[in-house]
């Protein structure tokens, strides 16, 4: 991903998808026999797009003194978090390379 770029959020039909997906239990999908299990090919289209999204993603868990830095790093320059911390990781990343 390029530095500066961030995921696009998920479009109507995604989210249509999800909110679909979290209000009908699967066992109830099991016994009106709409549940079976799909091939990543067999995969619906909103779904393919999410999980290329999530591919790029890294979730971290951060203590509390580091998030807490963090928070006010960002805070005194103005940097969004997220963005701050991209930059504190490629930083490592080339710090480890040398």
């Amino acid at each position: 991903m390029m530095a500066g770029k961030f995921p696009r959020k998920a479009t109507k039909a995604e989210l249509a998808y999800i909110r679909d997906m979290e209000r009908t239990s699967v066992f109830d999908l099991l016994d009106r026999g709409r549940a079976k299990i799909l091939s990543p090919e067999e995969y619906p289209e909103p779904l393919k797009r999410f999980l290329a999204r999530e591919e790029k993603t890294l979730h971290l868990e951060l203590g509390k003194s580091l998030k807490q830095k963090l928070k006010t790093r960002s805070r005194e320059t103005g940097v969004p978090v997220e963005r701050l911390a991209r930059r504190w990781i490629q930083q490592g990343l080339k710090r480890g390379a040398c």
